[in-house]
């Protein structure tokens, strides 16, 4: 059941959400909204009120609509945080962008195990972190940060590298 809200949501928290052009929260709900996902979009930043013409809400706990995935984007120091609320939320899945993690280290380490933690501790299933998002063109699926879509088809492909996969992408249309 969890996968399935992962990979054919019927709604999506964007956390970290942002207009900025160039940021990573911009270029999701960019994703999500031009790529024409059918579902409900809700941007989540507690320093706005909308979000490219979305009512913004300060936290995943703030919704008051069940939500089937959160795309997380924020700093990884927020995201074990972040993840508790998820699981407070019901929410199905968890994707984490936010890198910063293990790659850096010792204190990334750290990071990556409390986030661990608090998805065992709720049977949360999460990607990432530091990953380029998901994308299924069956679902018009959108939650990463590359700019293509593959056209719909009925092969899958699954890329621990961001870059094999944006590369597959531009080869995919």
């Amino acid at each position: 059941e969890n996968l399935e809200k992962i990979f054919q949501p019927k709604s999506i928290a964007v956390v970290g959400a942002r207009e900025r052009k160039g940021s990573i929260g911009a270029a999701l709900m960019r994703n999500l909204i031009e790529r024409g996902f059918p579902g409900e979009i809700y941007p989540i930043n507690p320093n706005h009120t909308k979000i490219w013409g979305k009512s913004a809400s300060p936290s995943i706990t703030d919704l008051k609509t069940p939500v089937d995935l959160a795309v997380i984007s924020t700093p990884i120091i927020m995201v074990s945080q972040i993840v508790k609320e998820c699981a407070e939320a019901k929410i199905g899945g968890v994707v984490i962008i936010s890198a910063g993690g293990k790659e850096i280290g010792e204190a990334g380490k750290k990071l990556e195990a409390a986030i661990l933690k608090e998805a065992k501790q709720s049977s949360v299933r999460i990607i990432g972190p530091n990953c380029l998002g998901i994308v299924s063109s069956r679902s018009k699926l959108n939650a990463s940060f590359a700019s293509r879509m593959p056209i719909p088809g009925k092969m899958a492909f699954i890329s621990q590298s961001g870059a094999i996969c944006s590369s597959i992408l531009d080869l995919s249309v």
